[in-house]
């Protein structure tokens, strides 16, 4: 399993996901907006269910982390 942190700049609107280890954050790969990081989210396969609640959890507290089976290729 692949653990995902997604979090937002508070400042503005660009959008982190990046692979998370308790240890250490992993380069993070950017996004413009929280549509395109939640578009790539999709594209890599997380479900739909998933895609609200990080969408929820961002709005709430500016982070969320979603586990996947395997690794996602941002393109």
């Amino acid at each position: 399993m692949t653990r995902y942190r997604i979090y937002r700049n508070s400042a503005g609107d660009t959008t982190y996901i990046s692979a998370y280890d308790v240890r250490e954050r992993q380069n993070p790969q950017e996004f413009p907006s929280l549509d395109i990081a939640l578009t790539a989210l999709r594209q890599g396969g997380i479900p739909e269910y998933e895609i609200r609640r990080v969408s929820k959890e961002l709005a709430a507290i500016n982070g969320a982390i979603v586990q996947v089976p395997e690794s996602i290729e941002f393109v």
